[in-house]
């Protein structure tokens, strides 16, 4: 027996939560160094996109001195599959 591989195309919506210093430490300076992220929305979707994949915050360059309880899913609101095909 093998292994198959499967892509699974879905919408996902979901809530994170984040403690205000992981907002609070994106300065001029951070940005310069890292990323141009300007908004707590920017943050927040850098920050939900790297905790869906697996990472935790002090993995992600610019938090990784934060304690990973800073910024966690806490949600799961809705998942809907469109679409799943077998490619391997």
């Amino acid at each position: 027996m093998g292994k198959r591989i499967f892509e699974i195309n879905a919408n996902i919506t979901y809530q994170i939560e984040l403690d205000d210093y992981v907002i609070d430490v994106v300065d001029d300076k951070w940005r310069k160094d890292l990323y141009d992220l300007n908004t707590p929305e920017e943050i927040a979707e850098m920050v939900g996109y790297c905790l869906l994949k697996g990472w935790m915050l002090s993995g992600m360059d610019g938090w990784a001195d934060q304690p990973n309880s800073n910024a966690k899913i806490v949600d799961y609101v809705d998942y809907e599959v469109e679409s799943v095909k077998e490619i391997k």
